[in-house]
């Protein structure tokens, strides 16, 4: 079993060489289809993304109760969990099949306007998509296996090449055969079912035992008990993910959007280290006692503070003179502070990736559900106040308050202590310092990236400082073993 800081680099490098394929391949994908054809992929993904609800959680709930088998002579019931976690996502993966396609097909016929010409395309596509739905959810089980046993570079590997395919497939089937949808469609989900099935096959020829007769009506129960709370959170996730912006459209006209989606795209990808951070933490904190889960929690807490911390200091300053040079002065000026507004959220959220995997991985999903439940209204009701009084600003402080409130919750339900809440006040003050500068000095480009350099660098000096974790980090790297072995002598 490899190390956390392994796998955690796993975990970081497979999604950005997932996201360099996708800008890589996009431009000559849309250059061979056009612009109609993507867009009609591009929600017909969307809605299969949504239909993810359809897993009922079973994903994580397997590999939680899977990480809590990882001992040799636990094989059978291994075997029994796996079993038993396909057979309920094939058949819930049926189901939802046939009400994606029966559903995708009412919502793009009649609720999209597309060029008459491609309703046949589609048509005739869609039962394709349909078909790759239980087997989108039985490949979640696998990756359960594979994150439970910590194999993070097999998963990563597998993935990539999920990604590089569903791209590659269906471009090289635009430029050599034809764009036409019946085509580029059908291209895409083979290479996916393909990706799936090889996953598949990797994961289960790991595990002993097995048989399609070992399914556990117990365990079937035990899994959809800590699966439904998942599943809430899957639900309500997209809705507080995209209420705000449907509120924008909503009361200050579409064109109002952009000034807050574009610097909240940016601000999403930019989580990707607290994302990889809290996958892999979920198996050691799944199989860990309690106040071993805390322990590990609580370090992993102090140090993604302080790394994520130097990103969205350094990301303040930069964003509003990047996204002049980026989109434009005129956009950039309204856009770049409700970017800064929304990195200090974004730093927040960020914490609660480990809230919400210690709280998961002991067995207490309920927490984070009911957590999310008890936000939707209240952040509805301020989102909607901020937004009539302070525009667009006040949607980014609206959001930038519930993710705050979201990560006290969360922080109190875990029981670390105040003592680990003291810790996160140096990166959070670095990254107020870097707010304050880029609102007073505004400086152009050249200057912004200096100054975003120095901030970055002092609140990484402020982790030597403040940060145990840190300091025995730097300690491993290759240079300072050298000079301590040196010293020694």
């Amino acid at each position: 079993m490899r190390g956390l800081k392994a796998n955690f680099i796993f975990n970081v490098i497979g999604p950005l060489l997932s996201l360099i394929v996708m800008i890589v391949a996009t431009p000559i994908y849309i250059a061979h289809i056009g612009n109609a054809r993507y867009g009609l992929l591009a929600i017909t993904w969307r809605l299969l993304g949504y239909f993810g609800f359809i897993d009922l959680g079973m994903s994580r709930a397997s590999a939680n109760a899977l990480a809590k088998l990882g001992d040799p002579l636990a094989a059978h019931e291994r075997a029994k969990v796996l079993m038993t976690a396909l057979w309920i996502n094939l058949l819930l993966g049926a189901l939802g099949g046939l009400l994606f396609y029966f559903s995708g097909l009412f919502f793009i016929e009649r609720l999209l306007d597309m060029p008459a010409d491609l309703a046949p395309e589609i048509r005739a596509s869609l039962p394709w998509v349909a078909f790759l739905v239980p087997l989108a959810l039985t490949g979640g089980i696998a990756y359960g296996a594979f994150e439970s046993r910590e194999r993070f570079l097999t998963a990563n590997v597998l993935q990539v090449f999920a990604a590089t395919a569903g791209v590659i497939a269906p471009v090289l089937c635009a430029v050599y055969i034809s764009p036409s949808l019946t085509v580029v469609l059908p291209a895409a989900v083979l290479a996916r079912i393909l990706s799936v099935l090889l996953a598949l096959f990797i994961a289960l020829r790991g595990e002993e035992g097995l048989s399609p007769w070992l399914f556990d009506g117990k365990r079937g129960r035990a899994l959809l008990g800590y699966g439904g709370w998942i599943s809430i959170s899957n639900i309500l996730g997209p809705i507080l993910a995209s209420v705000d912006q449907l509120m924008i459209g909503s009361v200050l006209g579409v064109a109002a959007v952009a000034y807050y989606a574009v610097p909240m795209s940016l601000v999403v990808r930019s989580q990707l280290l607290a994302g990889a951070l809290s996958r892999t933490l979920f198996p050691r904190l799944s199989r860990a006692t309690h106040e071993e889960a805390k322990e590990l929690a609580a370090r992993a807490l102090t140090t993604l503070a302080y790394a994520y911390g130097a990103i969205c200091a350094a990301a303040v300053v930069l964003m509003s003179p990047f996204l002049e040079f980026w989109m434009g002065k005129d956009f950039g000026s309204v856009s770049g502070p409700i970017g800064g507004l929304l990195l200090i959220g974004a730093w927040t959220n960020g914490l609660s990736f480990i809230f919400f995997a210690l709280l998961q991985g002991q067995g207490r999903p309920d927490i984070v559900a009911k957590t999310h439940v008890f936000e939707i209204v209240p952040y509805i009701i301020v989102l909607w106040i901020l937004l009539n009084h302070f525009g667009v600003m006040g949607a980014a402080a609206s959001w930038t308050l519930m993710v705050t409130a979201e990560v006290l919750i969360v922080f109190i339900a875990s029981r670390l202590g105040t003592a680990h809440l003291v810790k996160l006040l140096p990166p959070l003050g670095f990254i107020a310092a870097a707010s304050l500068y880029a609102i007073v000095i505004s400086p152009p480009l050249v200057y912004a990236i200096l100054a975003a350099a120095l901030f970055g660098a002092m609140t990484c000096a402020g982790a030597l400082i403040f940060d145990a974790s840190a300091r025995e980090l730097v300690a491993t790297l290759p240079p300072f073993k050298a000079f301590n072995a040196m010293a020694r002598k």
